[in-house]
């Protein structure tokens, strides 16, 4: 009797997650997705791990206070690489480290085995909130909308619209000559593109992380499916690190554009 190889080899079957994400149920006609209660989970372990770790500081540093100062002074001195500002960088740290943290556990904690495993009325009750669009461009659209306010608060209102409509540009310009006004109604018109990048900015940061974490987690299913004892275990690691590489990448990209928002700032001496 001939035996079918496919009876002896052990399939792995797993489907792949739709690109939207899946409503577990509804509150007062507010859908609660399955991306949504992660992001939920993971503020609380934050609010957990923050509480436990800053009740344990002290002058002289535990094992993992001294972690923590490490990963303190890498993120900074990352940070201080693209402002090229100390200032700066200890201005923005707050919202920058906290996006180096929170989207490097947003892209790691849904390769924690069985995390997504969960199910509620045959839906995952659990999804990696970055590989969910609603996220990725919630970020991306609040962190370009503080760019902007702090951009407004340094330069001001006026200020802040001369840097896109260069109407003062334009007059001085003429003023000294055709040569001199041509130039000036060029940067002008450049002007209006330079809107337009600031929206595509949030298309760009947005796109860029869910697209990247969506295609590592179909291209997961796909090897675990085809190569269920093989590769899992190494393509586990380089998602692992390309998880941390698209949030050091999304907090670095949000450094330079705030950096190039604002007025650079004298250090001191």
């Amino acid at each position: 009797m001939r035996t079918n190889s496919m009876d002896i080899i052990p399939q792995i079957h797993r489907e792949i997650a739709p690109v939207g994400p899946e409503t577990i149920a509804y509150i007062g006609g507010f859908p609660i997705t399955n991306s949504f209660l992660l992001i939920i989970l993971i503020g609380i372990l934050f609010a957990i791990v923050g509480a436990y770790t800053v009740r344990r500081f002290s002058l002289v540093p535990n094992k993992l206070q001294n972690t923590i100062e490490v990963l303190y002074e890498s993120m900074l001195n990352l940070t201080n690489q693209i402002t090229s500002s100390r200032k700066l960088s200890e201005r923005i740290f707050p919202l920058i480290g906290a996006l180096f943290v929170y989207i490097g556990v947003a892209n790691c904690i849904g390769l924690i085995p069985g995390v997504t495993s969960f199910t509620y009325n045959g839906i995952p009750l659990f999804r990696t909130p970055t590989s969910d669009f609603n996220t990725t461009f919630g970020l991306a659209l609040a962190m370009m909308l503080l760019i902007q306010i702090e951009s407004i608060r340094d330069y001001g209102v006026l200020g802040y619209i001369g840097r896109f409509i260069r109407i003062k540009e334009l007059i001085v310009g003429f003023k000294k000559g055709i040569k001199d006004g041509a130039l000036a109604l060029v940067n002008f018109f450049i002007g209006f593109l330079d809107i337009i990048a600031e929206a595509a900015k949030v298309i760009s940061l947005s796109f860029r992380l869910f697209g990247n974490m969506f295609a590592g987690e179909v291209l997961a299913i796909l090897i675990i499916g085809a190569l269920a004892y093989i590769l899992p275990s190494l393509w586990l690691s380089l998602n692992l690190l390309f998880a941390v590489v698209q949030a050091i990448v999304f907090g670095a990209l949000v450094a330079a554009y705030y950096t190039l928002s604002v007025k650079r700032e004298e250090e001191g001496s």
